[in-house]
């Protein structure tokens, strides 16, 4: 019996060690996962800083929900993007954003991408075409 007690208080000595190592252990990791969401929080912010006000954007959020809108202000921690459908402003913490990405449709007058219509291809058409009917016109004899 007494053999049984000495296993016994070894095996308890052991647990309570492990116990205190899984206590201690805890902490540590929600504090590197908290500076994992700090650091994606961040990477957030940067990119977020390099699209213009107003630019339209497609943000992906960490509960799987996604919103398009148009950048507002940026803050600290937060920033503004304005709902396309709803036309509210909703406020959004960096750390709640999965992804960013540039958003595709345009909505408005003037908001389209960066494309101009090319004058110069119809204008060269137009005075080849010209000089091909001229140049035939002259070498016909009369």
């Amino acid at each position: 019996m007494n053999r049984f007690i000495r296993i016994f208080r070894r095996k308890s000595i052991v647990f309570v060690i492990i116990a205190w190592a899984l206590i201690a252990i805890v902490p540590a990791s929600q504090a590197e996962s908290a500076a994992h969401i700090d650091k994606h929080a961040y990477k957030i912010e940067k990119q977020l800083a390099k699209y213009r006000p107003g630019a339209l954007l497609q943000v992906d959020l960490r509960d799987n929900t996604e919103a398009l809108g148009s950048l507002g202000e940026l803050s600290d921690a937060t920033f503004q993007l304005t709902n396309t459908d709803s036309n509210r402003k909703m406020t959004i913490s960096y750390a709640d954003v999965a992804q960013v990405k540039k958003g595709k449709e345009y909505i408005g007058a003037g908001s389209g991408p960066e494309h101009h219509v090319r004058l110069m291809v119809p204008v060269v058409i137009g005075v080849v075409a010209t000089g091909a009917a001229m140049a035939l016109v002259e070498t016909k004899p009369l």
